[in-house]
Parts: C-alpha cells; structure tokens; sequence
C-alpha cells in the first residue's frame, strides 16, 4: 500500500489527514487542520492536495500586508493569551490605539510605515492630539502612545518578519520637567485641621502620613495591620479599568512592601476601627467586610469617588488642587525633607526605581544638599 504524506489510519479504519495551513505573523505558530472520514488513504491524499492547493491561491497574509491596527491588535492579543502584560496595561494599551493610533496611522499598512510617517505621526498628536477633543498632547502622552506600536514591530522583529523597527529611528519627545503637584507641610496641616471630626479624616491622614497608592489603600485590610507592632503589610492591590475595580500585582515587585506606622498613624487606625464598629451598629444595612477604609454602610471605596473627592474639596478650600496622587507626592516631599535618604523613601512608597525617584523629587534635592553641607562642616570644623 502506497504511503501519503499528512494521511493516518483511526482505530476504526478510517482515514485522516493533517495539514498545516498558514503562520500567524506574530506568533509565528501554524494552523493545523484535521479532516476525517475517508475510505482510503487515496482519497484522503486528494482531499489534502486539493486544501494545500486552495490555501496556496489564497493571497499571503504578512506582517508587511497587515494594517497597524491589525498588527498591534494581534500583538496585544497574544500579550492577553500569555499574560505579557497586565489587565491595567492592556486596557490602556487599548485605548492609546483607538484614540491615538488609529485616526493617523491605524489603516496604513505596515509595509508604509517609515521613520518620516512615524515622525510625522507624533507631530500631529503634539499639535492636533487624538480622538477626544484636539488638543495637542503632551510629551509624556505621545510617549504612552507609542508604547503598544512600538512593542508590536519589537515583537514582529524578534519573530524574523520584519527587518527593521522605523517606532526605534524616532527619538521620544522629551518630557516637560515639571514639579509634582503636593501641598507644603502648612497646607497639608490645615488640610487635616478642617476635618477634624469628619469621618474621611482617617482616610486623608492615612494617605499622608504613609504615602501608600490610593489602589492600596481602598484593599487594605485589617488582617494586614498589626496595631501592636506599628507595622502594615501591603500586598493588594486595586486597578481601576474605565471605572470597574479590579485586583492587580501592584505596580512592581517593590510595591509588595511592610510599613513602619508612626504612634499618630497608629492612633488614627484604632480611632478608624473604633469607627467602622459603631457604623456598623447604627446602619439598617452593612456590608461587612475586613477592610480597613469603608463607606458609611460599609464595603470598600471605588479609589476614583476618593481622588476626585479630594480634588473638589481641596478646591473648595482654597488650596491647590490636589487628587489622591498629590497627597502621594505630599507625603514624598516631606519624607525627603525630613532628612530620610531617598532610597529608604523610595522603598517606603513602593518604587521600584531609586533613580527615578530621586529625579521625580529632585526639587527637594536642594534643601538635602544644604543640610548635608552643614552637617559635614559641623563634623569637620565644629567645636
């Protein structure tokens, strides 16, 4: 009996075949496809003759051929099926295509797709912005926006099915050096002396005094607090896409970090618990759960209902505006200040780079070098 290539017999003595198609572009994986029922392995070679034969008058799909939107959208997929990146990361990345990548660029095929278009790309969003509303964006956003493009022909370079990557002969805009947004001790003082009594005042004072993410602090829970020890373990983690809570890994292996609790800090803890037990009591209905911060009937916060809280309040006082994130950077300025190195502040707040966190902060840089200065002069040259 003549042997044919692809064809196999099944335990009922039937035949089959098997038959790779097509490579994914991105992936660089086959489809493979199995036909089964024939009389004989003739007539299962024919069949699988005719489909090589069919597959091969179809036109050839290539990275060249794929639009740039196809091609990122592949390229997030496969990061989705392999968990490459993170739901928070995805769902930006999702976004900075349909409302930046593809009203310029997404229908070009990646065959067009040069140093100059790219260039050219990003000087429109710096001057006519994306879908929303078309206002120029800034650096930093053009930079977010080029992530998920440029990870994409990375990923196509790396599977041999493109030669060069044209996103790498652009250079990034530079970022606009600019101060974070924080209050000065005075501010944040009065901040806190103006809800004295309010049942937000925990809250406010917590993120302060710890500097932990506004997404730490609405999964905090008792379980990880040690009043006894001052110590709180933070290893949940909130991600908000669109404006559905999700659980994440943190921002990075340093956000999974123990904090020291000061006797303040502690004492607002214990003034919270003593809080949510007497909510508890006087509420028709409590959703009772073990976290830290609740609303009045209970249940965690949404971190957004928070930051843009903070944001209206702080207007209404006639301070800076600051959201959740200013109280972060708040609590940064004064670590720093206050003489603590910037890689134990850094650790305190859960970066994973010193060095960017010392260039984040480096308008308190000045102030360290004085004391620095004087603290040398003191050692060599004082009585």
């Amino acid at each position: 009996m003549p042997k044919f290539r692809g064809v196999y017999k099944d335990a009922k003595g039937r035949w089959y075949f098997k038959v790779s198609t097509h490579k994914d572009p991105l992936s660089g994986k086959w489809t493979q496809l199995t036909r089964r029922g024939f009389a004989t392995a003739a007539d299962a070679a024919a069949a699988r003759d005719a489909l090589l034969q069919e597959v091969a008058a179809q036109p050839k799909s290539t990275v060249m051929g794929l639009t740039v939107h196809q091609l990122v959208e592949q390229y997030l997929d496969e990061c989705e099926a392999t968990e490459r990146l993170g739901p928070k990361s995805l769902f930006d990345y999702r976004h900075y295509l349909v409302d930046y990548i593809d009203p310029w660029i997404g229908s070009l095929r990646v065959r067009e797709l040069t140093a100059e278009v790219v260039a050219g790309w990003q000087h429109r969003l710096a001057s006519e912005g994306g879908t929303k509303n078309g206002k120029g964006l800034s650096p930093n956003t053009i930079r977010l926006a080029r992530a998920p493009l440029n990870g994409a022909l990375k990923r196509a370079m790396a599977l041999g099915m493109l030669s060069a990557n044209p996103v790498a002969a652009v250079p990034r805009p530079k970022p606009r050096r600019s101060i974070p947004k924080h209050w000065s001790p005075e501010q944040a003082r009065h901040f806190l002396a103006l809800h004295e009594g309010d049942r937000l005042l925990p809250v406010w004072s917590f993120l302060l005094g710890s500097g932990v993410r506004i997404g730490e602090l609405v999964f905090l829970r008792w379980p990880n607090v040690d009043l006894d020890k001052g110590l709180v373990h933070v290893n949940e983690f909130a991600t908000v896409l669109g404006y559905n809570v999700q659980r994440s890994g943190g921002k990075s292996r340093e956000a999974i970090r123990t904090i020291d609790l000061d006797a303040h800090l502690v004492d607002v803890l214990r003034q919270q618990r003593r809080l949510q037990a007497q909510e508890q009591l006087e509420a028709e209905v409590y959703k009772e759960t073990d976290y830290v911060f609740t609303k009045r009937t209970g249940g965690a916060y949404h971190p957004q209902f928070l930051s843009r809280l903070l944001g209206r309040i702080s207007g209404e006082l006639d301070l800076p505006r600051l959201t959740a994130h200013g109280l972060r950077h708040t609590s940064a300025t004064l670590i720093l200040t206050s003489g603590v190195p910037p890689k134990v502040a850094a650790e305190r707040l859960g970066h994973a780079d010193t060095t960017l966190f010392s260039n984040l902060y480096s308008h308190v840089t000045p102030t360290m070098q004085k004391e620095a200065a004087a603290q040398i002069g003191e050692a060599l040259f004082g009585d």
